[in-house]
């Protein structure tokens, strides 16, 4: 655990090294809700305040690709041998993927938390201090599926297929997710769709605590479903990527 505890704290100090990964994961959402906000953020629906509403589907979406960007990232270190060094190292297949997924959820803690700061300093949302806690730990944990796609994308990709899956991906779950454009606007069919994803369900449960609600608990089956559905892909990518080695 120690190894991994260091490998993971490696892993994390050189994604946030990557300029261009600061920029899409964490400045653009900011700079994408404040101009949201500045267009709709004075309104209310359903007694929800469309300011805090967008803040944290703006949260949202910065986590989201800074989870599957993360994971996507061991595309590039088994190109460049990394992958074929740590197997060769004490670190375990458990522990390989724990430090994994953990870097994943410590490298989205900057988009949600800046995303929230410019809500309370430039923005509309005005939330009690457990609102706030709230609404930032829900989304939080709602990531976990998404640093798994991530090491799906990692384990089965090419580098050269990587990017351009992972921002085809990423811009799916956001868009038909709903955390551009409210769900209630889309069709029909595809209301049904955008039910049945992850990102749906994660931006609806950090907003709970907008309205005082509970947690749902068939957002939780869903985001469970997703992650133990892709946890067993990523171990047979993991254990594919390993005999090439």
């Amino acid at each position: 655990m120690s190894m991994a505890a260091n490998y993971t704290l490696i892993s994390a100090r050189t994604t946030f090294r990557n300029t261009r990964f600061i920029l899409f994961t964490v400045a653009l959402p900011v700079v994408m809700y404040l101009l949201f906000n500045n267009l709709y953020g004075d309104r209310t629906d359903g007694g929800i305040d469309v300011g805090s509403y967008l803040m944290v589907s703006m949260a949202a979406y910065g986590g989201i690709g800074a989870t599957i960007n993360a994971g996507a990232r061991i595309a590039i270190e088994r190109q460049t041998g990394w992958n074929r060094q740590l197997r060769l190292s004490a670190l375990t297949a458990r522990g390989y993927l724990f430090a994994k997924a953990a870097v994943s959820l410590l490298v989205a803690l900057p988009a949600i938390v800046l995303v929230f700061l410019a809500g309370a300093l430039f923005g509309s949302a005005h939330l009690t201090l457990g609102q706030w806690l709230g609404c930032g730990l829900a989304l939080w944990l709602a990531l976990i599926p998404f640093g798994v796609i991530g090491l799906v994308i990692g384990f089965l990709a090419t580098v050269e297929s990587a990017q351009p899956l992972t921002m085809l991906v990423y811009m799916a779950l956001a868009i038909l997710g709903g955390l551009w454009f409210p769900v209630s606007q889309f069709p029909a069919a595809l209301q049904h769709v955008a039910r049945a994803l992850p990102s749906y369900w994660a931006a609806d449960i950090a907003r709970a605590p907008l309205a005082g609600q509970n947690i749902p608990p068939g957002g939780v089956l869903v985001l469970a479903a997703w992650t133990v559905g892709l946890g067993l892909l990523a171990m047979a990518g993991y254990r594919r990527s390993g005999r090439r080695v």
